[in-house]
């Protein structure tokens, strides 16, 4: 009796877990930029990734909208550093001015990255951070994630951006997210939570 009742408890939690992650899990479709802009609204919180053009405009691969407690300072961009400049503690990914702050922790894994001073253009980093609606990142924390492009040098020309919808133009094709002009393209994927 005790074994039944043990199998039994064992299959309802396999079937609870199995509920939970399915859950949790994404829906992935391909869908017209049409379909793609209509899905999506301003203020909406994303997470966008795509490939940078000369202009620092993105051909948009992939779009994840993204659900749950996202606070003001929960804003990300991962990008290869444009320019730094020294006097005004300021660096740029694509053309977003990244603010240094005096509260601001740097993270590098090689510890090669400890302050404003070893940050140099063409290291891919993320920012995480708060952005303003003058168009400034205020970044809580700074990571060197240049390691990853040996593995896939072709992160040097992507870029992804964690944020909220700012316009859509449905006649461009566009979408803005912290002041980065996304362009919807016939490969661009959507990814959203089941619900």
């Amino acid at each position: 009796m005790k074994a039944r009742v043990y199998v039994f408890i064992v299959i309802v939690v396999a079937l609870l877990c199995a509920i939970a992650s399915s859950a949790a899990a994404q829906t992935k479709r391909k869908m017209a930029p049409a379909e793609v802009m209509a899905a999506l609204k301003p203020g909406q919180w994303v997470k966008m990734e795509g490939i940078v053009q000369k202009d620092f405009s993105v051909m948009c691969m992939d779009i994840k909208t993204l659900t749950g407690d996202l606070l003001e300072d929960d804003w990300e961009i991962t990008a290869v550093i444009r320019k730094v400049e020294r006097e005004k503690q300021e660096i740029a990914l694509l053309l977003l001015p990244i603010k240094i702050q005096p509260d601001t922790e740097f993270e590098d894994k090689t510890g090669k990255l400890k302050g404003f001073a070893d940050l140099n253009p063409g290291m891919l980093v993320e920012a995480d951070g708060t952005y303003l609606k003058d168009g400034t990142f205020l970044p809580k924390e700074i990571e060197n994630v240049s390691a990853e492009l040996a593995g896939e040098p072709g992160l040097q020309n992507e870029v992804e951006i964690v944020g909220k919808v700012d316009k859509i133009n449905a006649d461009k094709r566009t979408m803005t997210v912290m002041g980065v002009t996304f362009h919807i393209i016939a490969e661009t994927e959507l990814k959203s939570a089941l619900k």
